[in-house]
């Protein structure tokens, strides 16, 4: 091919060129907003919201395993197991002493609460309740709010919480770490710190003001509770309790084992007058 040809070959190509038109460039899809960043009132609102959201059992059965030390050493007359049987309602309960998971012993009766000369308990317990650590009001008082709800401003709920104020929010690995401050009645709203699944916002673990009540001297000391939860059946119980005084002077370890909802039980379990004529009939 002579250097013409080559020359008019050349300028064919090039005017063809000229006349494509150029590739448009590929189209930047929008940036994806990052999500918002919840704060820790929200974290706290939607744990309560999915807390609630769990039928509870009209009754639940449990073996409660208790382990006391005193300056660091076994306090084995303040160690014992209990079986007891609780109707959530009122949270009265029949309970006798266990060994090696056999009821034996004398039938009592008993509220479980918080914050009271009992055992720790139900593990079914509502821990957002204010009720569950106040002391029983008489008959002839009137009743108490047991919980402070969500405000509703035009058909919408805010967030925000009466009782009480968010002073931290931290994520620990797959948790929120919120941490807690009364905005009144402290010795009812109790709650320092609240550990929440990132993802289903469920309670795992929780710390809480307490006491620990002497028995012969009458003397309570403060008692600080660290409290793991577990899920059974759908609902979230309590599955162990770590309670320690100022310097470790006391601790206490409560485990809730062998839990189960039975759909009903005795009305006598709850009438302590009659449980006379049921010796024969105690549960073991």
């Amino acid at each position: 091919m002579n250097a013409a040809r080559v020359l008019a070959a050349a300028a064919v190509a090039l005017a063809c060129a000229a006349q494509s038109p150029a590739t448009a460039p590929e189209p930047v899809p929008p940036a994806t907003p990052a999500p918002a960043r919840l704060t820790g009132e929200q974290i706290l609102a939607r744990a309560k919201r999915v807390f609630r959201a769990h039928m509870r059992p009209p009754f639940v059965e449990y073996t409660l395993v208790r382990r006391d030390k005193h300056n660091g050493m076994p306090d084995f007359d303040n160690s014992y197991s209990l079986k007891i049987w609780c109707r959530n309602a009122d949270r009265s309960a029949l309970t006798r002493r266990a060994w090696n998971g056999v009821a034996y012993g004398s039938l009592q009766n008993i509220t479980v609460a918080f914050d009271e000369y009992v055992d720790p308990g139900p593990p079914t317990a509502d821990i957002f309740e204010r009720a569950l650590f106040a002391p029983r009001t008489p008959e002839f008082a009137l009743p108490q709010p047991s919980e402070s709800p969500l405000p509703v401003i035009g058909g919408v709920t805010v967030n925000t919480d009466y009782d009480y104020r968010v002073t931290g929010a931290h994520r620990e690995g797959a948790v929120w770490h919120l941490s807690l401050a009364p905005k009144r009645d402290p010795d009812r709203n109790r709650l320092d710190d609240l550990w929440v699944d990132a993802t289903t916002f469920e309670l795992v673990r929780m710390r809480v003001r307490d006491h620990l009540y002497l028995e012969f001297t009458s003397q309570s000391l403060e008692d600080e509770f660290d409290a793991r939860f577990t899920m059974l059946d759908g609902i979230p119980v309590l599955q162990s309790i770590h309670g320690r005084t100022s310097g470790d002077q006391f601790e206490t370890d409560y485990t809730y084992k062998d839990v189960v909802f039975p759909p009903s039980l005795p009305d006598w379990y709850f009438e302590p007058k009659t449980y006379g004529l049921h010796r024969n009939e105690a549960p073991g």
